[in-house]
């Protein structure tokens, strides 16, 4: 598997199950592999050549070594891109410290624990007016129906993006992160940025407490660089939940006992959220990285400038790390996977998602008592994505009752 002339090729069967890959590269050894990208996605094109790190050991070591680094101008130079097109990407996601510390700081008291624990009933609110629409029918698509417009909702009444606007928001942000054609992801990122500027401009000394106002009216954050932090916070902030509230429900389903424990007991719903979080990482692949010189990690030499993918997925299910891993279990003690990254470049948003995915199963539970998947798993389409792992339509059933209050 590490052969410079055979690397491993991930392509579309890998994205929609990566686990076989990741069983092969723990029994060979778990050590870093070459791999190539069949698909590309936004900034990344398809027929990358990168390493692979799958075990926990080695993955939570890159998460804290500087050698392994995410300046933009120089990744899209080892992308072959020019740096004009990274007018969305300039964000705190694709920058080291100190540039990644000054553009994190002003976002970070809007994402703590705290911040997330008190927009609780917000979310739940959103949560059950989502389902109200889908009230009374006999089954619904929990992705196109739920899981993304709940989503969307949160994190753009979090942000600040006015409702008329969320739907178009959010067809912008699926072709960028998609594996669309670069003419079709570089219109909608233009669109996209275009908007954003527009909207924060109008929100500067508006007096408005949302996220875009914030950024908007920071006087340590460029223009360029509040609409690429905007960007990344949307994207990361519904995409990621979305496709976890899915897989958390495909997981569920595979054991019809553990289904029916949670939904007989929705004190089960945290520790539920975190086991999904570990054995449904709903980020595949971490963001880029590169190596400023050569790294050893795991007896294996990476040289320098090459491109690092960090397998969140396989690090979750490592046998070194988890009993059992490939095993849902709802009594498993949470906290330990890094669904969310690790080191300086964990995902500003855990506690938000954490707060959204237990709201989300909590209003299924109670709207719908018998919900059971309905597409067949022959049928299901995963997305082409490197990095976030989802389906593109679930449908299930029965439906809520209809609303009566």
């Amino acid at each position: 598997m590490q052969s410079r002339t055979h690397p491993l090729v991930l392509d579309g069967e890998f994205f929609g199950n990566p686990y076989p890959v990741y069983a092969a590269i723990r029994k060979a050894g778990n050590r870093p592999v070459e791999v190539v990208l069949e698909t590309g996605m936004a900034y990344l094109p398809p027929g990358l050549r990168a390493w692979l790190l799958t075990s926990y050991d080695d993955i939570e070591f890159a998460l804290g070594d500087p050698r392994f680094r995410k300046e933009l101008d120089k990744a899209m130079a080892v992308f072959g891109h020019a740096g004009q097109d990274s007018v969305l990407y300039d964000n705190m996601a694709n920058n080291d410290p100190p540039e990644h510390t000054r553009l994190r700081k002003p976002l970070n008291g809007a994402f703590t624990a705290r911040a997330a624990t008190a927009r609780r009933e917000d979310v739940r609110a959103v949560a059950h007016r989502v389902l109200d629409r889908v009230a009374g029918k006999p089954e619904f698509d929990l992705v196109e129906d739920f899981a993304l417009p709940f989503s969307i909702e949160v994190i753009c009444g979090l942000l600040g993006v006015p409702v008329a606007d969320r739907h178009t928001f959010s067809s912008w942000a699926q072709t960028i992160t998609s594996a669309a054609s670069r003419d079709a992801i570089q219109r909608d990122a233009g669109l996209m940025a275009s908007y954003l500027r527009d909207l924060m401009a109008a929100k500067r000394n508006s007096g408005d407490e949302d996220v875009l106002a914030l950024l908007a009216g920071h006087p340590g954050v460029t223009e360029r660089e509040a609409v690429s932090q905007a960007y990344a916070l949307l994207v990361a902030g519904y995409e990621t939940t979305a496709n976890l509230l899915a897989a958390g429900l495909l997981a569920l389903d595979a054991d019809p006992a553990v289904h029916a424990r949670l939904w007989a007991d929705p004190a089960l719903v945290p520790g539920a959220v975190q086991e999904m979080l570990r054995h449904q990482s709903p980020f595949n692949l971490s963001l880029y990285r590169y190596v400023s010189e050569d790294v050893e990690v795991g007896g294996t030499r990476i040289p320098a400038g090459s491109i690092v993918f960090l397998a969140f997925a396989a690090a979750n299910r490592d046998d070194e790390r988890f009993a059992a891993p490939d095993a849902f279990d709802l009594d498993r003690p949470g906290g330990d996977h890094i669904a969310f990254g690790g080191g300086v470049h964990n995902c500003i948003g855990k506690h938000l998602a954490r707060v959204e995915a237990e709201v989300a199963f909590e209003a299924l539970i109670e709207r719908c008592p018998a919900l059971e998947i309905r597409t067949s798993r022959a049928d299901l389409e995963w997305k082409p994505s490197p990095t976030f792992r989802g389906v593109r339509h679930l449908l299930v059933g029965p439906g809520p009752a209809e609303v009566t209050r």
